[in-house]
């Protein structure tokens, strides 16, 4: 889901309903100016991005497919 789309509905749902790591991140680094938390989160997301991305790629590879890198 797109972040704009969030943002734009989280006062109709209630900030509560509509808290995603994305919200999180821009709430509380860049409007509650807390820089650390937002960092913190951001980098979180990142990783656990980065490990997704490798696990995806040695499914594919075990599947017999090509993956996104070859080793």
């Amino acid at each position: 889901m797109g972040f704009e789309q969030v943002l734009l509905q989280r006062d109709g749902v209630g900030p509560a309903a509509a808290e995603v790591l994305d919200t999180f991140v821009y709430f509380h680094g860049v409007v509650d100016g807390d820089w650390g938390v937002g960092a913190a989160a951001g980098l979180v997301k990142g990783v656990v991005g980065l490990v997704l991305i490798l696990m995806a790629n040695k499914a594919a590879h075990l599947l017999g497919e090509q993956g996104i890198y070859s080793k």
